[in-house]
């Protein structure tokens, strides 16, 4: 299996565009099967930063980043790899000549944007993630890359 791109340093990751605590709940070949190598296999908490740059995941178990040049698009499901799954964004990308699904179960109230929604929610303790929006600004970036690619 290619080696996965590293993200920089914390202190060098570029400005964000959107960022989540989230699930990592692994990754799917082109068949449906998980990929196991490079720790991916491992699910784990994790944080997402969405930039122009990449989508970078930040985990314990190993973190890396997906170049938006290497996003595909992005979706929303109710279960990942036949399992249900609430607010769960599944991002597609290519790596090394490998298509791949990963899966995340976004947190809820877990960003500065989600904590200022649940305090103008008439004191609502927690605010659902917004899925849908992940999934508007990936697929925008996969098509704006596809676009510039030909």
């Amino acid at each position: 299996m290619p080696p996965l791109v590293p993200i920089p340093s914390i202190a060098e990751l570029p400005p964000a565009r959107m960022q989540a605590s989230a699930r990592y709940l692994g990754t799917l070949d082109d068949h449906g099967e998980r990929v196991v190598g490079q720790s991916l296999a491992a699910r784990s908490q994790a944080r997402l930063s969405l930039s122009a740059e990449a989508l970078d995941v930040v985990r314990i178990a190993g973190s890396f980043r997906i170049r938006t040049d290497a996003l595909r698009g992005a979706r929303t499901a109710e279960q990942f790899h036949g399992k249900p799954v609430a607010d769960l964004l599944v991002v597609r990308w290519e790596h090394e000549g490998h298509d791949w699904e990963t899966g995340f179960r976004l947190d809820a109230a877990r960003s500065v944007r989600d904590a200022a929604k649940a305090q103008l929610g008439n004191g609502k303790a927690a605010v659902q993630p917004d899925v849908a929006a992940w999934v508007r600004t990936i697929s925008k970036l996969a098509r704006h890359n596809d676009g510039s690619n030909q």
